[in-house]
């Protein structure tokens, strides 16, 4: 199963990150990739067990289920429901207190396509070119967010 993964350097605590990127209620206000982005079955706050429904802007949905919850260091998400092009697909934030006021903030995917050796021998590049992209652009938007002060708003 593939793994791809980012990080980025981010000013402020690991305590201060971990609750930004997991608050549902401001995160469509930094994450230019989602359109929608919304706790499921009454949640009120992301946490082990709680599923999430998130959605890009181009339409493709899932539903992902909080595998992990452990404040302020990590998380982690499995699909319980999405694209059709996976059998399985997961993904975690992690937070490391880098000493000065700084955090070094880690997003990864783990994914495994449907369709047997010959999907993934298809399908494998494109979605880990894809999916890299959005680790790359969503550590971007987060970071800038951040330096913007939507994290004390």
């Amino acid at each position: 199963m593939p793994t791809l993964e980012g990080s980025v350097l981010v000013k402020g605590t690991p305590d201060d990150l971990f609750w930004f990127s997991q608050d549902y209620t401001h995160r469509l206000h930094w994450d230019q990739y989602l359109g929608v982005a919304r706790l499921e079955q009454g949640a009120r706050q992301a946490g082990k067990g709680v599923e999430v429904y998130c959605e890009s802007r181009k339409g493709v949905g899932m539903t992902v289920r909080y595998i992990s919850f452990h404040p302020p260091t990590q998380v982690a998400m499995e699909m319980t429901k999405g694209p059709w092009v996976f059998r399985k697909f997961s993904g975690s934030w992690r937070f490391k207190d880098e000493g000065k006021g700084l955090t070094r903030v880690y997003f990864r995917y783990n994914f495994q396509v449907k369709f047997g050796t010959a999907g993934a021998l298809v399908l494998t590049p494109i979605l880990r070119k894809l999916l890299q992209t959005d680790i790359t652009n969503r550590l971007k938007y987060f970071k800038d967010a951040v330096e913007a002060g939507m994290i004390n708003a």
